[in-house]
C-alpha cells in the first residue's frame, strides 16, 4: 500500500520561493531557538566512547519514556521540538513494557564492539590443512545447512516487528537491527562452511522449518521475543557450545564460539525484556505461560529434527553425549524461564518428561 502526501513539492511555489530566498542569504532561522533542552553528553569511558547510556539525559533519555505513548507516532527524534503537521507512521506497539529491557542499550553497544566478519575472522585455510573423513565432512555440511535455515528465521523475526515499534524506543529498535546483523553473520558463516568443505549444502529440514514457522508467526512481540530469544535462543546457545566442543577443526570451533557470543546477547535481551514485561504486566505470566504450553514443542521440533540430530551423533561419535546435550538444553531453558518469572515452568513443561520417555524407550 503506497502513501502519497497531499502536495507535490515540485509544484509547491511556497517551498520553491523559500529555497530561492535562502540561497540569496535570507535565512528564516526558525530552528535556531528550538524549544529543546540544552545538554552536553560526554563519554564516561574514553575507551568505550560515547554510548547510548551516556546520552540518557533529561528529555533525550530513555528513562523518562512513559509506559504508554499516546501522542507520539511520528519519526521525530526523541527530545526534538514538535511543531506543524508531522505524519503519523501508524506505530502499533506503543507500550514500553511490551518491548523494553533495562539492558538493551548496553547490549546494543556490545553488539557493535564485538562484531565479527565470517570472511576473515574464521580460519578457512585450516580446511586445506586438515582432511576430514567423508562422513564427518558430510555431517558438518548437514549441520551447517540446518543452522543456516535457523539463522534465516532468526533474522526475519526482528524484521517483522521493528517497523511496528514506536520510534521513541530507538535504543531497542537499534538492538533489533543489530540482532538482524548478528543473524546475517550466522547465516553467512554456516553457508560458507557447508560450501567450503567439498560436500556443499545437504538436505533442508521439514521438522525444523515447520517449528520455526510457528515461532516466527507469534501474534504479539512479547510472545515472539519469548519464543525466539528465550526458548529457541537458549536451545541454540547450548547447541553452539556443544558443537564447538565436538568440532572436528578450528574452523567450526571458531564459528560456533563467535555465534555463541552473539546468541548469548540475544538471550540476555530476551530475559531482560521478559522480566521488565512481567513486572509491569503481571497478568501476562499466565497468558505467556499458556503460550509456552502450546509452543514449547517447537524447541523439540528444531533440536530433534533428524537432519540436525543425526549430524550431531556422527560428529560426537556416539549417542551418549548427544543425550546429555538434550538434557542440558532443556534444563538450561527451563532454568531461564524460572529466573524471568515463570516459576511453575518445570512442572508445566512437557519437554523434560518427553525427553525422558524417548531416552528410556
Amino acid at each position: 500500500m503506497s502513501f502519497y502526501l497531499e502536495k507535490d513539492y515540485f509544484a509547491d511555489e511556497v517551498l520553491l520561493e523559500l529555497v530561492n530566498q535562502v540561497m540569496q542569504g535570507n535565512l528564516t532561522l526558525h530552528w535556531y531557538e528550538a524549544k529543546t533542552e540544552r545538554v552536553r553528553a560526554t563519554p564516561k569511558s574514553v575507551r568505550r566512547g560515547l554510548t547510548y547510556e551516556d546520552t540518557n539525559l533529561g528529555s533525550y533519555g530513555y528513562d523518562g519514556i512513559p509506559e504508554i505513548l499516546r501522542n507520539k507516532y511520528t519519526m521525530a527524534s526523541r527530545g526534538s521540538e514538535i511543531w506543524g503537521r508531522l505524519p503519523d507512521l501508524g506505530y502499533t506497539i506503543n507500550r514500553k513494557s511490551d518491548v523494553w529491557s533495562d539492558n538493551v542499550a548496553c547490549l546494543y553497544e556490545e553488539a557493535k564492539s564485538r562484531r565479527w566478519a565470517p570472511a576473515v575472522d574464521i580460519p578457512w585455510h585450516e580446511l586445506d590443512r586438515v582432511k576430514l573423513a567423508v562422513d564427518v565432512e558430510a555431517a558438518v555440511a548437514q549441520l551447517a545447512t540446518t543452522l543456516e535455515e535457523i539463522a534465516l528465521v532468526g533474522l526475519e523475526m526482528p524484521s517483522r516487528w521493528v517497523y511496528a515499534i514506536n520510534q521513541e524506543f530507538l535504543e531497542m529498535k537499534s538492538f533489533l537491527c543489530a540482532q538482524m546483523l548478528d543473524q546475517a553473520r550466522h547465516l553467512e558463516a554456516f553457508r560458507k562452511r557447508a560450501l567450503a568443505g567439498g560436500q556443499g549444502l545437504k538436505r533442508a529440514s521439514v521438522a525444523a522449518e515447520q517449528a520455526l514457522k510457528e515461532v516466527l508467526f507469534a501474534e504479539t512481540f512479547p510472545a515472539a521475543s519469548l519464543s525466539m530469544n528465550v526458548m529457541l535462543g537458549s536451545g541454540l546457545l547450548t547447541l553452539y557450545r556443544f558443537a564447538a566442543a565436538i568440532a572436528p577443526t578450528a574452523v567450526e570451533r571458531r564459528a560456533f564460539t563467535l555465534a555463541m557470543q552473539d546468541k548469548a546477547r540475544h538471550v540476555a535481551y530476551g530475559m531482560g525484556h521478559m522480566r521488565y514485561h512481567l513486572a509491569h504486566q503481571p497478568r501476562q505470566v499466565e497468558v505467556l505461560g499458556d503460550y509456552l504450553d502450546r509452543t514449547e514443542h517447537c524447541l523439540l521440533g528444531v533440536l530433534a529434527a533428524p537432519e540436525l540430530l543425526e549430524a550431531l551423533v556422527v560428529l560426537a561419535r556416539g549417542r551418549a553425549s548427544v543425550a546429555r546435550f538434550f538434557e542440558m538444553a532443556i534444563g538450561e531453558y527451563l532454568e531461564r524461564c524460572v529466573r524471568v518469572g515463570f516459576t511453575d515452568r518445570r512442572a508445566r513443561s512437557r519437554l523434560a518428561p518427553t525427553l525422558r520417555d524417548v531416552l528410556a524407550a
